[in-house]
């Protein structure tokens, strides 16, 4: 399936028109605050993915009010259409529809998979680790479904039981209560580190080869699973001895959600030692592995999107990255660069001036 259009209804300064996509690789072009990043981040929204600037869905609202961004899919043969719809008011909330049916957030990214890298996503090697656990269970959803229920499960025992504790806090909570979610939570939780790890696992050797095509100074990084317990019953054991301080703050000190990845490279700490210039190109290789893994798990060709794809690289890199790019039905990248630069390079131009896209003649591979 390939993006064929966008449609943006009080989404940021994006105008109402449709903006319409070719197949292959197109390259949207424009100034500083026309539009181009708000663009990616909408189709990111319909594609059942949170903002990759952390935003919040009032904050994406031209008027804080609601917003409503529709976007169509085709097959290659221009047999089957695809209609994905995310809408958000302040009322209401959140919402996604295909062909008009409700659905999930999760059905919404099952149905449209995709990848996006964004200046924001070198946090996944040097931010919070919150960040790098939202990448390993996008990761694990998209190469692994079935994940999707023991997440579920896992959120909501941690929800219930952060929300017994803070009830509680001082006090023992109503007996077996506590003890049930706690039950929820390491069951699900166990469930949800399986999936995180065999889904590492597959990315993982996708971004060694990357790695070690890209010279010696990437073929050496690494990446490991920090998790405080290895099994279920080490969780079980964190959280009995825990216990008395966790009724003391009233939240859960112990499982999936405080785990992480570690990146180093000979030993150290990659974050300590790399150059900004290689902090940026690892995460290129870090989301060119993950179109990679979702793509031979789905059997799919994800969409692939950059946004500022040529920001602060030199010309070699930018020519290595046009190289690297996945065999995507759709290919999307923005720059405040002259799109003349790069012409030869893409199928189509779009420019983008106050919100709207203007399609740019050029003459293919000239």
């Amino acid at each position: 399936m390939r993006l064929t259009s966008l449609t943006a209804l009080g989404f940021r300064n994006l105008t109402p028109e449709p903006v319409f996509f070719g197949a292959g690789t197109t390259l949207i072009a424009g100034e500083n605050a026309q539009g181009k990043t708000n663009l990616i981040e909408a189709i990111a929204l319909a594609c059942g993915q949170r903002s990759f600037r952390r935003a919040r869905l009032c904050e994406m609202a031209a008027d804080g009010n609601r917003f409503r961004v529709e976007a169509v899919f085709g097959s290659e043969d221009g047999g089957r259409v695809e209609r994905l719809s995310v809408a958000w008011s302040a009322a209401e909330g959140r919402s996604f529809s295909r062909g008009g049916k409700t659905i999930s957030f999760r059905e919404a990214s099952a149905a449209a998979p995709a990848v996006f890298f964004a200046p924001e996503h070198r946090e996944l090697l040097v931010g919070s680790p919150a960040l790098r656990r939202r990448f390993l269970d996008r990761l694990a959803l998209a190469a692994r479904p079935v994940s999707g229920q023991d997440l579920v499960r896992f959120e909501r025992a941690l929800s219930e039981r952060n929300a017994l504790l803070t009830r509680c806090r001082g006090s023992e909570p109503a007996a077996g209560e506590l003890e049930a979610w706690t039950d929820e939570l390491i069951s699900a939780g166990g469930a949800v580190r399986r999936h995180r790890l065999l889904a590492l696992q597959e990315w993982r050797e996708v971004f060694a080869r990357l790695a070690a095509d890209s010279g010696p100074e990437y073929a050496d990084i690494r990446v490991d699973y920090v998790a405080r317990e290895e099994s279920e019953e080490d969780l079980r054991s964190a959280l009995e001895r825990l216990a008395r301080v966790e009724r003391r703050r009233g939240h859960t000190l112990a499982g999936p959600h405080r785990d992480d990845l570690a990146w180093s490279r000979g030993g150290r700490s990659l974050s300590s030692q790399a150059s900004a210039g290689e902090i940026h190109r690892t995460t290129a290789l870090v989301k060119l592995a993950e179109w990679a893994t979702v793509a031979q798990a789905t059997g799919a060709r994800p969409l692939f999107a950059i946004d500022e794809f040529d920001a602060g690289l030199a010309a070699g890199w930018i020519e290595a990255l046009f190289v690297l790019l996945p065999d995507a039905e759709t290919v999307l990248l923005t720059t405040a660069s002259e799109p003349a630069r790069y012409a030869r390079r893409v199928d189509h131009i779009l420019e983008i001036r106050g919100g709207r896209a203007f399609t740019r003649p050029h003459a293919v591979n000239a």
